[in-house]
């Protein structure tokens, strides 16, 4: 939707984003009044809107609204418009719901009556919106005046005959984990009824409504705020800022948990500061919030073998390969142990080759009857295993023999060993090492032994392949504390870089340790692909932390 220009000197459209031209509360009223889901459901998708939750969600508030308009006339109700996105929706639905009933009862009910509570600190962007909303829309406007408590606006409003509020609160929101659809004022305060028709609406939700029907809502949230409180406490939100500096569209992002990211106080989830401090930088989970791009690289690995399960052999490779692909920028999603069983370890393969770049396996290629990975390879890829025969001449050659001279058990075993899926990929070294890199799609087969493993590993790597496109930059605070004595710092400093990696670990110091080695007692490691971004957060977690515990800030670039 095109943000609107001023016009015919009405300078407050120039807040605004979409317009009531092409009559979208109407057409919403008109989906709302089909008694037919499945030509409701139709209709929404033919508007883009495929979320199966939506249609329930928006069916759920209609009836909510339909209730309360049934329970409450327009003199004695009104809706709480603050300007936001949520306000807008409940707004437009209760509009919508007057407007799907007859025309004799929405003229008996009269002008719908909207709430505002001004500010000294209200976004002047916030305040030309809710005029012209108001202005457009025909509504009858209720002011609480600047300096005048919530309390004392409803206190006056509530003698004046007010009995209900419609308000645009979720879950998630402050205050709301115990609130339900129809919740009455809480005791001490006037008594008026508080409606919350999309209290179970999530953030997709909200603007899946607003940007379909093409519904008015304000300027800010194209440029790159999310939740809208007071100047002072709201800041744009750090998870929608793009490489070039500037923030991508609120509706872009995907991530719901970080929608009070750009929000600071008692009941914000973000911090102002934080968010002001990595203006610079691109978050990590930008990446996936706001379409970011390139996006890192991702592999899992699987080590297969009874031996690992049962505790008689200790797996180094998961380590050292986790180690390799971390220092390459590689996202490491996640490691599997798995049975000598086919069917475990084609399960295995099968998801993760579907979710990440690359796949590792680590043993199971051996000649005995536990041997049974490149089976299970073939199996998750619905593929058989084939004799390659190049393989099965290198493998009697490294035994002494030839395929035609070899033996008995001797036999049976480069047999099997040569066994490969077919469709497989053997890359054959040309640096006089006998043993190939087999891979199928984008998964790679490496012994479990571990100096073969990583043979195998670093020859495959060493084209740059596994390489990521972005490299991983690290910060290490070294603390004399335990991790309940800096709780406080590292929960603020992690709600507020919620996209930057930070982990808290404990260490034991050895009894004769003297001097500095003495006091570090907790490591904190924080990491991402920004340096800016990751020094911010370091910055903020510094501050944070109680006077005298910081012993060492060791830069690991």
């Amino acid at each position: 939707m095109a943000k609107q220009e001023a016009t015919n000197g009405d300078a407050s459209r120039s807040s605004v984003v979409g317009c009531f031209d092409t009559q979208p509360v109407q057409r919403l009223a008109s989906v709302l009044r089909l008694k037919d889901e499945a030509e409701q459901c139709r209709q929404l998708e033919e508007m883009g809107i495929s979320d199966a939750s939506f249609a329930s969600a928006l069916r759920s508030s209609f009836a909510l609204c339909r209730r309360g308009a049934k329970l409450y006339r327009n003199a004695e109700l009104a809706v709480s418009f603050n300007g936001g996105k949520d306000a807008c929706v409940v707004l437009y639905l209760w509009l919508a719901a007057l407007a799907a009933v007859s025309a004799d009862e929405a003229e008996a009910a009269g002008p719908l009556q909207a709430m505002f509570f001004d500010s000294e600190d209200e976004f002047p962007e916030v305040r030309s919106f809710v005029e012209w909303v108001v202005q457009a829309l025909g509504l009858k406007m209720m002011v609480v005046e600047v300096g005048k408590s919530f309390r004392r606006g409803m206190e006056e409003l509530v003698s004046g005959g007010l009995r209900a509020v419609v308000m645009g609160q979720r879950r998630g929101d402050p205050w709301m984990e115990n609130a339900s659809v129809f919740s009455p004022s809480d005791e001490g305060w006037p008594p008026f009824m508080r409606i919350n028709p999309i209290i179970d609406w999530s953030y997709s939700h909200v603007w899946d409504f607003l940007r379909s029907f093409g519904l008015p809502y304000c300027c800010l949230y194209d440029e790159g705020f999310t939740s809208l409180g007071s100047v002072s406490t709201t800041s744009k939100n750090p998870a929608l800022l793009r490489p070039d500096g500037s923030y991508a569209p609120a509706y872009t992002m995907t991530d719901g948990s970080l929608e009070r990211a750009g929000r600071s106080g008692s009941q914000g989830n973000g911090s102002a500061a934080a968010a002001k401090a990595v203006d610079k930088s691109p978050s990590m989970r930008a990446f996936k919030s706001a379409g970011i791009v390139p996006e890192p690289q991702t592999a899992g690995v699987i080590v297969v073998g009874n031996e690992i399960l049962t505790g008689k052999v200790h797996d180094e490779n998961y380590y050292f390969l986790s180690r390799e692909l971390h220092s390459m920028g590689v996202v490491v999603k996640g490691v599997n142990v798995v049975a000598d069983d086919v069917d475990a370890i084609a399960r295995c393969v099968k998801d993760l080759s579907s979710r990440c770049d690359f796949v590792f396996t680590s043993g199971g290629l051996g000649p005995t009857h536990d041997d049974v990975t490149m089976e299970g390879l073939a199996t998750a890829f619905d593929s058989e295993l084939v004799e390659d025969e190049r393989f099965l001449t290198m493998l009697c050659a490294q035994g002494g023999s030839s395929p035609s001279s070899s033996r008995g058990d001797r036999s049976a075993a480069f047999k099997k060993m040569a066994q490969l899926p077919r469709g497989a990929t053997v890359e054959w070294p040309d640096d006089g090492n006998p043993w190939p890199i087999v891979s199928m799609r984008n998964v790679y087969i490496f012994a479990g032994r571990p100096d073969i493993f990583r043979a195998m590993y670093k020859r495959a790597a060493s084209n740059g392949r596994f390489k990521g496109a972005q490299q991983w930059v690290s910060r290490t605070l070294w603390l004399d504390a335990e991790e309940e004595d800096v709780l406080e710092a590292l929960s603020r400093t992690v709600d507020c870089f919620p996209f930057v990696e930070i982990g808290s670990y404990p260490h034991r110091v050895p009894e004769d340790a003297v001097d500095t080695a003495r006091r570090k007692r907790l490591s904190i490691t924080l990491e991402a692909f920004d340096k800016d971004l990751v020094e911010a957060a370091r910055d903020l977690l510094m501050s944070a932390l109680p006077d005298g515990v910081l012993v060492d800030d060791a830069s690991e670039c």
